[in-house]
């Protein structure tokens, strides 16, 4: 049985590339989680640099769609985070919608403010019409200023299969402390690797 735990999105990265270190480097989950959001962060980098306004996010985007396993949707947000485009049509009741009455968000609005960078969150909850996401953003700079936001959404469960989770005897995801999702048991020696980005890191315990 799975464990869903709600998470909120977190600070995890340079503004210019996202790097990744694993502790220990030669643990192959590790490697292939850092290597995953390397890749993906660079999607959205790309998707940032063509500096889209909400009548051209749609087709800068699309790139980063049909290269993305587990792609769900996309979103445009401006400096006052508010939803103004989203990649998906069906998704059309999230335009308008200000970012800023989500309270735990506060303080990661706070730091795109003073500090463009992109942000990850952690595995996310699903429920009867949403599945379980991760959550990807990258600030659009012009002139070295915060611009607007590109955001977009993956499917956990592609993600648990891009690095070699998907069959797991058991594994837990721990992100600051808190423990994002969990599935099966663990054993009595599991495997760990600390995956740190900067400004956060996550904790992947498991059992092949």
């Amino acid at each position: 049985m799975t464990k869903r735990i709600p998470a909120f999105f977190l600070l995890c990265a340079l503004p210019i590339a996202v790097s990744a270190q694993v502790q220990p480097p030669e643990d192959p989950v590790g490697q292939a989680v850092a290597a995953y959001f390397e890749k993906t962060f660079a999607g959205l980098k790309a998707v940032a640099d063509k500096q889209p306004d909400k009548d051209t996010f749609r087709a800068a985007m699309k790139p980063l769609e049909e290269t993305t396993d587990g792609f769900f949707g996309g979103s445009f947000i401006d400096t006052n985070f508010v939803i103004r485009e989203v990649f998906y049509p069906r998704d059309f009741l999230a335009r308008g919608f200000d970012l800023k009455k989500v309270r735990q968000l506060d303080h990661f609005w706070d730091l795109m403010r003073k500090d463009p960078s992109p942000q990850l969150s952690e595995p996310g909850h699903g429920n009867l019409v949403q599945p379980r996401l991760i959550a990807m953003r990258h600030p659009v700079l012009k002139d070295g200023q915060l611009a607007a936001v590109v955001s977009f959404f993956v499917r956990t469960e592609h993600f648990l299969k891009a690095v070699g989770l998907d069959n797991a005897k058991g594994y837990r995801i721990t992100c600051r402390g808190a423990v994002a999702e969990e599935k099966g048991k663990l054993g009595g020696s599991p495997k760990s690797v600390t995956v740190a980005l900067p400004e956060n890191e996550w904790l992947i315990e498991y059992a092949l």
